[in-house]
């Protein structure tokens, strides 16, 4: 059964989505609309949440059992998520009421990836969060197919596929990445000699593909930068970060010193004209700071250094300081401006951790003990003020796989996802 939207479902316009995010798109204060939030930086502007947790942890508003396997986080807005799995051999794009965890609808995509055609020893099934946009819901599968889906009804509006259509070239562990939509624009990174395309977002078709830039893709999710005027995307890959022209996709500048070799992740934090990035395998984190002179875009780099290798857990961006696990070396409070460690906290039982903020505190989600803490972000030492453990977590084979799906704050309640398992837990006050 079909859920009815109401006609204010369009017209909210509590918060204005940033730059950064690139949508130019308005929904209310408690949403979380895309990847990363409101603004792809995984922080939620909501406020009014509990500011410490019981020892029992939050209660738990319900648990959904039928997301399938992958890795996808939700994409909330207005009463409803979004998210994707793969059930019985076929990948879907889901819809979720959360205020009680039913399913609204329910929509194929594709069939599922065949397990030769990229390494699923650690798990297979969509890995890409879904991004929210006017009456549309656009989704990114493993296997590349991108789709635009009616948000009521999630009746299929267009389809292609990044590898077969586009040219690109299936990553390693599948594609990753969650689209940026930008005005009238899908913004997704195929790889290849047109490593980055973008798209009409009412038809799907190709608007332009870059140029000068030539990679097979990895898993890091494109960002929107404007400097001196001029627009930019900016993304990542073996060779380190790349940033594109938004009018034609020529290239503008490049930086190695944050990729790797084997999987180049997290998602670039933006600051004014700061960028900073980090990537695990021995590779480190970089702070580069963007120009523009007469029409040219320059990136100067700041400092590289080995203080922070995240791995896939993202990093948050507070208080000038970054936080985030660095693969190995536990979680860690690094300056942003001069890249010092200031403290590191080794989690019991987690070789990686995910990383949200919300209303003055982090959410820290492990992936081994299916562990959350909300910690204060403190530049002088952990301080934890609560956690939770998911109350069951999922009976699907993992293989190498852990629990990978980022948290998400919205509306109130913290969703954390094991495969097939998505539970809310009440956070408000």
């Amino acid at each position: 059964m079909l859920a009815r939207f109401s006609a204010s479902f369009l017209v909210a316009s509590i918060v204005t989505l940033s730059s950064v995010g690139a949508q130019q798109q308005s929904w209310p204060q408690a949403s979380w609309p895309q990847w990363g939030g409101p603004n792809r930086d995984h922080k939620s502007l909501e406020t009014g949440l509990k500011q410490e947790w019981p020892e029992s942890g939050p209660a738990v508003v319900w648990k959904f059992s039928e997301a399938g396997t992958g890795y996808s986080s939700l994409a909330v807005v207005n009463g409803h998520g979004y998210t994707l799995g793969t059930i019985n051999g076929k990948n879907f794009a889901i819809c979720i009421d959360t205020k009680n965890g039913k399913q609204v609808w329910r929509t194929e995509l594709a069939d599922a990836v065949p397990s030769n055609d990229y390494m699923q020893g650690w798990g297979g099934g969509p890995r890409s969060t879904p991004t929210v946009i006017g009456n549309r819901v656009i989704v990114l599968d493993d296997g590349g197919t991108l789709a635009s889906l009616e948000l009521a009804s999630g009746k299929l509006q267009w389809k292609v596929n990044l590898k077969s259509d586009l040219g690109g070239q299936l990553p390693k562990w599948g594609y990753s990445e969650s689209p940026l939509v930008d005005g009238n624009r899908v913004v997704v990174c195929p790889g290849g000699k047109e490593f980055l395309v973008a798209l009409e977002l009412k038809t799907g078709k190709k608007i332009f593909g870059s140029s000068g830039f030539e990679a097979a893709p990895h898993y890091v999710s494109v960002m929107k930068h404007t400097v001196g005027g001029i627009d930019t995307y900016i993304s990542a890959a073996e060779r380190g970060m790349v940033a594109f022209s938004a009018k034609d996709g020529s290239t503008l500048w490049t930086n190695n010193s944050s990729g790797n070799g084997t999987a180049t992740i997290t998602t670039p934090i933006i600051d004014g004209n700061s960028v900073y990035h980090t990537s695990d395998y021995g590779t480190g984190c970089v702070l580069v700071e963007v120009t523009a002179t007469n029409g040219k875009v320059e990136a100067k780099e700041v400092y590289a250094n080995k203080n922070m290798q995240n791995h896939h857990g993202g990093v948050v961006l507070h208080d000038g300081c970054i936080f985030g696990l660095k693969k190995g070396g536990g979680f860690v409070c690094q300056d942003f401006r001069g890249g010092e460690v200031k403290w590191s906290e080794r989690l019991s039982g987690d070789g990686s951790a995910s990383v949200a903020f919300a209303d003055g505190r982090l959410y820290v989600f492990g992936d081994g003990t299916g562990t959350c803490y909300l910690v204060e972000p403190s530049k002088e030492k952990w301080l934890p003020l609560g956690k939770l453990s998911l109350p069951e977590q999922t009976k699907i084979e993992r293989q190498q796989g852990k629990i990978w799906a980022h948290p998400v704050i919205a509306e109130g309640k913290l969703f954390l996802r094991d495969l097939d398992l998505i539970y809310a837990f009440d956070i408000k006050k």
